[in-house]
């Protein structure tokens, strides 16, 4: 893989004191159990996070959420996510917790239903009290908002949704949408791509809501909007669409569905002579990508650090907990990068928490002002510069790029992020 391009901020940045995050993790090795039950606060001794190397996360736990999509009709590419969530999970308990407290979560399937996500939240804020939700949902955050903005419990995560970016209680933990369909169409252009053709899904309503940004946005780097269309997760056959992207002269093609719907979309259309290169954002890269010829050259962009990166220590540590707590996982056909959303937003919460010295006790409100003090970090490379203001949503303007080249994942221009401008 090549590593000639350079953005604007480079994501290897690792400011001081949140490091201690990634190190301490580089323990779990060391000790622990897998627990694949909706919580955990066991709290094996080994380094910790906030404490001294040795001492044994002890007393009551920090209590918190995790909310998100791991059944229902987009689970193709976030089934992975609660995995991937309670891996974080032990592997902090393991190397001792948060300020030597244990963490446990409680986590709930949505089943890509806003009214279970509703229920969900209310559930979390009002029965469990938990002190911070992690976000790993398909898109349902307006159908929740309203609970977790009137409880002033934040919200950490990223999802292709406005309210990401536009409410201050969400704090993204990755690439917001606009930049991260900015970040999409400078992929494609990287890969030489000048006309696309946007599917999308037609189950969820949102789906289309991306459409009007690639014309809008697309021009800013040389990509026209050529095409776009509907397309369902139950359609036997996808040759219509595929026909039209091809007829108006698109030779790039986004499939903005579950990763599985995508590949079949791509089966379909080179069928038909047609081979497009395919553009992708966040979740519609999985693994089974890797074995399907008709995807290869794909390139897209995801919200933070590639899910298969081992380069630097904060992915070698990630890596480590999947082969220990999840062997198989990255193997999975829904495994990608909204999967690994869950890890960063856990490392961003348990770098603030050591950083302001929170307790179990703490209100929200104190993790809140926590947040608030996150200024142009990284967290170890594991996501994009983040900068939390108190009272303002967080803008996150830059992405990671990633591929698919011979059957393999790639990063075309390495660990550097690519940043709209203007943000």
């Amino acid at each position: 893989m090549t590593r000639s391009y350079t953005g604007r901020r480079h994501a290897d940045r690792r400011p001081a004191g949140v490091a201690v995050t990634v190190l301490a993790l580089t323990a779990l090795t060391a000790a622990g159990c897998s627990s694949q039950s909706s919580s955990s606060s066991s709290a094996p001794p080994s380094a910790t996070v906030g404490t001294p190397a040795g001492a044994r996360a002890s007393g009551t736990p920090f209590v918190v959420g995790a909310m998100g999509t791991f059944t229902g009709v987009a689970s193709g590419s976030t089934a992975d996510g609660k995995t991937v969530f309670q891996d974080w999970v032990d592997a902090t308990n393991a190397a001792g917790g948060i300020n030597g407290h244990p963490v446990k979560a409680i986590i709930l399937d949505d089943q890509n239903s806003p009214s279970t996500a509703l229920t969900n939240a209310e559930q979390l804020v009002r029965q469990d009290h938990v002190q911070v939700i992690f976000d790993l949902s398909d898109n349902l955050e307006s159908s929740f908002a309203k609970v977790v903005d009137a409880a002033k419990v934040p919200v950490l995560g990223q999802s292709e949704s406005a309210v990401f970016g536009t409410d201050p209680n969400f704090y993204s933990t990755g690439t917001t949408v606009e930049p991260l369909i900015w970040g999409e169409l400078k992929a494609a252009s990287l890969a030489k791509v000048s006309k696309i053709g946007a599917l999308y899904c037609a189950e969820i309503a949102s789906c289309a809501e991306t459409v009007p940004l690639f014309t809008s946005l697309g021009p800013t780097v040389g990509v026209s909007l050529a095409y776009s269309a509907k397309v369902s997760s139950t359609a036997s056959s996808y040759t219509a669409q595929c026909l039209g992207a091809k007829d108006a002269g698109a030779t790039g093609v986004t499939i903005g569905a579950a990763s599985d719907v995508a590949l079949r979309v791509a089966q379909s259309c080179a069928a038909q002579g047609y081979k497009p290169t395919y553009v992708s954002t966040a979740g519609e890269m999985t693994t089974p990508w890797l074995q399907q010829p008709a995807v290869n050259g794909a390139v897209g962009d995801v919200q933070d650090v590639p899910w298969f990166d081992d380069s630097i220590p904060a992915t070698k540590a990630m890596q480590a907990a999947f082969a220990k707590y999840s062997p198989g996982l990255t193997s999975n056909a829904a495994f990608g990068a909204t999967a690994t959303i869950g890890w960063a937003a856990g490392t961003v919460f348990a770098a603030v928490a050591k950083s302001a010295g929170l307790a179990p006790s703490s209100s929200q409100t104190a993790v809140i002002a926590a947040l608030d003090t996150v200024k142009d970090d990284t967290f170890g490379g594991l996501t994009p510069p983040l900068t939390y203001t108190a009272g303002k949503a967080a803008q996150v303007p830059c992405s990671f790029v990633v591929g698919i080249s011979g059957g393999k994942w790639t990063e075309p221009i390495g660990l550097k992020t690519i940043c709209m401008p203007g943000m």
